[in-house]
């Protein structure tokens, strides 16, 4: 009996240890496989999914042209007795006039032909025209109206008309820009590449007003490449939306530093509401000067409680319609119409889009109390005190 098991129980084992060897043989085989082709599968998610701004490009490049302007400036010579007399003659000479061109963009802002760009591009100019289409099709020349300008902005409205127009760019919002995002400058450079519309890429590298103060906008700073012709260009987020008019560079050279600034496309509309429907910018003026918004540290030391946020009404301008409400310096300023106030050029501009003689609500904080005071708005300049910057 013992030599009967034996006989069986050998090649019993032995069939179990090679079933258990293939076996395992089989999963070691698949992994290796998966293994193997892991790889091959990245490599194709990658190329299928390249990183590309194209498609924005695609979206607002066709909206930027090119505008063309000739200006004239009278030439201002001395009176004819301060010039010596061995000069009078060669002086007679001398035109009356002088004219250069001036090269600038523009970006197509409505399906009926009107054009934003910057003021100093047509300033004084007494023939505009635009340029625009593309590698694959015919240029188109055709003149251009003003509509209307605004210093303050350095912004001008223009209007043309062509049998093909180019579409109106997708406008987005500056309010959610923020500093680390990624935009691109699109316009037209340079004198020598006329024809050619040139897109660069950077991004946003502050928001602010500069030192200076003057004009009270709140710039989209950018160190995307903007040259000379860059002027009243797009600058535009990823998904191809318009959210600032290029509109002038820091440089030391007279080239790109890569310190560039854009008037924030929520601004910049509100001057085309504006020009669109008086023909000028009109803002509603309020007459009161503040500074930054109240913290919680200058909250406690003005008013002993760190819970008043709004504006400080530092001065009250006399006669003016602040005044005349009944506003009065020490005052904060919480709500216009409503809507809570959180920053000074959002206040600012909710003033500016308004009408002189438009009505608005103002909630202002006194004494532990919260007033609503209406008043109307006047005709004048917004103006706030800019914060000293603490020497080192």
């Amino acid at each position: 009996m013992k030599k009967l098991l034996e006989f069986i129980g050998w090649p019993t084992v032995a069939g179990i240890l090679f079933a258990i060897i293939l076996v395992q043989y089989q999963q070691i085989s698949k992994l290796g496989d998966v293994l193997l082709q892991a790889p091959t599968n990245t490599v194709t998610q990658v190329e299928e999914l390249p990183f590309s701004l194209a498609d924005a490009v695609d979206r607002a490049a066709p909206s930027v042209i090119s505008i063309h302007s000739t200006i004239r400036q009278q030439i201002q010579l001395p009176p004819e007795e301060e010039i010596p007399p061995m000069f009078r003659n060669l002086l007679q000479n001398i035109p009356a006039e002088r004219s250069y061109s001036s090269l600038g963009s523009g970006v197509i802002v409505s399906n009926e032909g009107h054009v934003l760009t910057s003021l100093h591009v047509i300033e004084g100019a007494q023939d505009i025209e635009v340029r625009f289409g593309d590698n694959t099709s015919k240029t188109i020349i055709t003149p251009a109206q003003l509509i209307g300008s605004d210093s303050s902005t350095d912004l001008a409205l223009l209007k043309i008309d062509a049998e093909q127009l180019p579409r109106a760019i997708p406008i987005g919002s500056s309010n959610a820009v923020r500093v680390g995002d990624t935009v691109l400058a699109i316009g037209f450079p340079s004198q020598e590449l006329i024809s050619q519309k040139s897109v660069s890429r950077g991004i946003v590298s502050a928001l602010g007003i500069p030192q200076d103060g003057l004009p009270i906008v709140d710039y989209i700073q950018t160190d995307a490449a903007i040259n000379y012709g860059n002027s009243g260009g797009a600058l535009v987020n990823t998904r191809g939306e318009l959210i600032g008019i290029n509109s002038f560079i820091y440089s030391q050279s007279g080239g790109s530093d890569g310190i560039g600034f854009a008037v924030p496309i929520n601004k910049a509309m509100g001057v085309v509401d504006q020009l669109l429907a008086f023909g000028e910018v009109t803002p509603g003026y309020l007459g009161v000067i503040t500074g930054e918004m109240l913290t919680k540290e200058s909250s406690v030391n003005f008013f002993g409680s760190p819970d008043v946020s709004g504006l400080l009404i530092e001065q009250v301008n006399d006669d003016s319609p602040a005044e005349q409400a009944g506003i009065r310096a020490g005052d904060v300023m919480t709500a216009i119409d409503g809507i809570v106030i959180t920053d000074v050029i959002g206040a600012i501009d909710q003033i500016n889009r308004k009408a002189p003689g438009q009505m608005v609500d103002l909630s202002i904080y006194r004494q532990g109390e919260i007033l609503v005071i209406p008043v109307q708005l006047g005709t004048g300049t917004s103006a706030y005190r800019i914060p000293e910057i603490p020497s080192n």
